[in-house]
């Protein structure tokens, strides 16, 4: 199916289950999540909004006490962006088909008007069906006249971001490991960690962002190079390091002895 269709088979099976009684809402709703199910954009469009998703959190902030009833009542908070939007209640309509929410004890707590199914039905459909119906069909009218990214793209995009950031932390791993099993890895370490606490005070410092981009290169590069076990390139480093220290002394107070001390023990091994 092109992208049309499969958004006017959505909105169809919405608006049945919109239009429907409680007694076959579970028909309906089922209906609704195999029409999301047979679309391969409405399938990408909930997993990108469902990418590090806490529904536990979410369930905390959107179904709270009611304000205006009895105790054992709630009441739902709508969300207020299109992807929290989706992702709590596509999340929630998947859940009730599950069974592993009571719908009629989910009616009858967060959208009780008189004691009636039907009239908390009615509630549940306007509160959360439409919302979620309208914010689906404005994403896809968007992804179909060009003006949003198509949900697939962003799924992929989103993947490969992540399947490289986790080579990169394995491989950040795998060379944390090697260093400390050299002699001097906890002296690199510590180095590491006191180059950091210089970048972050030049940065969050009052010096000109021209000169905050000048010293915080040379704080990467002996970051960068302590670790090559080449002499030569470590000295020249910290000698660009010492001279940055020297020329801002306030900021890199007693930092020089430090370092000076510890690629000590780093040259020494080399």
């Amino acid at each position: 199916m092109k992208k049309s269709e499969e958004l006017q088979l959505f909105l169809d099976r919405c608006d049945e289950f919109i239009d429907s009684k409680y007694i076959l809402a579970d028909v309906k709703l089922a209906n609704l999540l195999k029409s999301i199910a047979s679309s391969d954009t409405l399938i990408a469009l909930f997993q990108n909004c469902l990418n590090d998703y806490d529904y536990v959190l979410a369930q905390k902030r959107y179904l709270v006490k009611s304000q205006h009833l009895s105790s054992e009542k709630g009441e739902f908070i709508l969300p207020h962006n299109s992807r929290e939007l989706l992702a709590f209640i596509f999340t929630t309509l998947v859940e009730i088909d599950g069974k592993r929410i009571d719908f009629g004890a989910f009616l009858n707590k967060y959208f009780y008007v008189d004691g009636s199914y039907s009239s908390a039905y009615d509630a549940f459909v306007n509160a959360m069906l439409k919302p979620f119906k309208n914010s689906v069909k404005m994403l896809m009218d968007s992804v179909i006249e060009g003006k949003l990214q198509d949900p697939i793209e962003a799924l992929t995009e989103e993947e490969e971001r992540k399947e490289k950031e986790q080579k990169a932390k394995e491989e950040s791993d795998r060379r944390e490991k090697e260093l400390m099993q050299k002699v001097y890895g906890v002296s690199v370490k510590e180095i590491k960690a006191l180059l950091l606490e210089d970048k972050k005070k030049i940065k969050d410092g009052k010096l000109k962002n021209s000169v905050k981009n000048e010293i915080v290169l040379v704080i990467d590069m002996l970051a960068n190079v302590i670790e090559s076990e080449d002499k030569d390139a470590i000295d020249y480093a910290f000698i660009a390091y010492k001279y940055v220290a020297k020329a801002h002394s306030v900021a890199f107070f007693g930092r020089v002895k430090k370092i000076q001390k510890l690629l000590k023990d780093v040259t020494d091994a080399i």
